[in-house]
């Protein structure tokens, strides 16, 4: 069971760096290369979304290890999330 916890934490983890990259370089890295959003709504969507999946990476790496770290992990996950959805409501009404 532990083992399925540290493979969903490794994949979360890999997205958040995954994420992280995309909002410094401001390109995208996965996906058609002609995308349609400017590169300052995908610089603050990745990192909004790197947030979020650096949370569920400790929420998941905290479940084996026990103590308070699923709690944190999921408190900065759904802040992530909290600012992907602002994020996206902010550029959505400039349009």
């Amino acid at each position: 069971m532990s083992m399925l916890f540290v493979s969903l934490g490794a994949l979360a983890a890999l997205l958040a760096v995954l994420n992280a990259t995309q909002a410094l370089l401001g390109l995208r890295l996965i996906g058609p290369s002609a995308g349609t959003r400017p590169a300052r709504r995908l610089r603050a969507e990745s990192a909004a979304a790197a947030v979020a999946m650096s949370g569920a990476a400790l929420a998941a790496f905290g479940i084996p290890a026990g103590g308070r770290w699923p709690a944190l992990g999921g408190a900065v996950t759904l802040a992530g999330w909290t600012a992907l959805v602002l994020v996206r409501r902010r550029f959505t009404a400039r349009v």
